[in-house]
């Protein structure tokens, strides 16, 4: 498992070195274009990711090699057909809420972002197998990002970034599946790759909500203060990459903790829970205390971010620790995605309204804290879930959810 808690950090050097470049080369509004690309493109990946990263590693666990790579390329089938709904209305929303004059890069960098909902990181975990993960997405990406930088630098023309992201995205995208996956094109597996969008259904449906809880509180700002803009992508930005170092870890604990037998899942859910939220708070510290002084560093000068925002944002990292956890080690593997979807419908509308509400008022701080109140009410809709399952554990029921039809059955070939 601590090998997967590695992979962020070498993501996290790319987007550190490109940060700047864009900020000095763009500006504050390239920056703010950039921003909300990127906010548009990472809702969109949810999206595409079909609840994929809640069900996968599971189905995962029963299959032999050959069945996994059918798995891998059901996923992939599926994932596109949506693609191709999701990618034209991200771009064009990308291009609509851009500042004047950077349309383009807007809507390129979001197309770009949305390319992370085809990645295979919940095959990766499914099989334990980090330096796949590496091998195949996590450092072809950073030379990607690196190779952008270096070419925005020599150019001086931020558009490059977002051409090159996307290019390089969809090579590697091209690449891992045909080394991985068993690749079909037969009529069983359109058949399998339809019937997957259904079986998948209710856990996509929690990603749709979850892409809302994320991209949405950016676009609110850049139509409620689009002032306030640049400053709250920035603190935007920053905390979801620290979201990605997190990530890896209740990633890995979803397979340990599917894995136990029935009466060793409850202490390992424990520890998954503790183990993620601790890492959030000391995260979520770190930001709230370490951000301010940097950002002139990061930023290139371009766009300050004060205490006041940067605390909140420390917020939003410890409870989207302890949520993350709660749904992918909890939930998830007791097959309670009804719970999940319901926690996520309370954060997208707590988010849409909050931001609205208060960065009109309270401009980039506002927007920040809007985003705390809707983890904030994720994090209450899941204490009942969890007093629920507490109940039925002593009340003997202990209700384990239906896996489904498996998407494998039918035989796609």
């Amino acid at each position: 498992m601590t090998s997967f808690a590695g992979l962020p950090l070498i993501s996290i050097v790319g987007q550190l070195t490109l940060i700047p470049v864009i900020a000095s080369v763009g500006g504050a509004t390239g920056w703010a274009a950039v921003g909300l690309g990127q906010a548009l493109g990472a809702g969109a990946a949810t999206v595409l990711q079909y609840g994929w990263g809640f069900t996968g590693p599971r189905l995962l666990v029963p299959l032999g090699d050959h069945d996994r790579g059918r798995l891998l390329w059901l996923s992939m089938l599926s994932r596109l057909l949506v693609a191709g709904l999701v990618l034209p209305v991200t771009a064009a929303a990308a291009a609509v809420l851009a500042p004047d004059g950077h349309r383009w890069l807007a809507a390129l960098t979001a197309l770009g972002a949305a390319t992370f909902g085809l990645s295979a990181f919940w095959y990766f975990v499914g099989v334990g197998r980090a330096g796949l993960a590496a091998r195949y997405e996590t450092v072809p990406r950073l030379v990607v990002l690196l190779g952008a930088a270096l070419v925005v630098l020599l150019t001086q023309d931020v558009l490059w970034y977002a051409v090159i992201f996307l290019v390089g995205q969809t090579l590697i995208i091209v690449w891992l599946t045909a080394r991985l996956a068993v690749v079909s094109l037969s009529r069983d597996t359109w058949a399998a790759a339809l019937r997957a969008l259904r079986t998948q259904r209710a856990a996509a449906a929690t990603d749709v909500v979850v892409a809302l809880t994320q991209s949405m509180p950016t676009s609110i700002v850049a139509w409620a203060a689009p002032g306030a803009l640049a400053t709250f992508s920035a603190g935007d930005r920053i905390v979801k990459l620290a979201q990605s170092g997190i990530q890896p870890l209740f990633n890995a604990f979803q397979g340990w903790v599917s894995e136990a037998p029935g009466g060793h899942m409850a202490p390992r859910m424990r520890l998954a829970v503790a183990a993620t939220s601790t890492g959030g708070l000391l995260g979520g510290v770190a930001f709230a205390i370490g951000l301010p002084p940097v950002d002139r560093v990061l930023f290139a000068g371009e766009v300050p971010v004060g205490y006041d925002v940067a605390v909140w944002f420390g917020v939003v990292l410890a409870l989207y620790a302890l949520t993350s956890s709660f749904n992918f080690n909890v939930l998830a593997p007791v097959g309670r995605t009804g719970h999940i979807l319901r926690s996520a419908t309370t954060g997208a509308v707590v988010a849409i309204l909050g931001v609205a509400a208060l960065a009109h008022e309270f401009g980039a701080v506002g927007g920040a804290a809007g985003v705390a109140l809707a983890q904030l009410s994720i994090l209450a809709v899941q204490v009942l879930a969890w007093r629920q399952l507490v109940r039925e554990r002593r009340a003997g029921e202990r209700r384990v959810g239906p896996a489904g039809d498996h998407p494998l059955a039918g035989g796609a070939r």
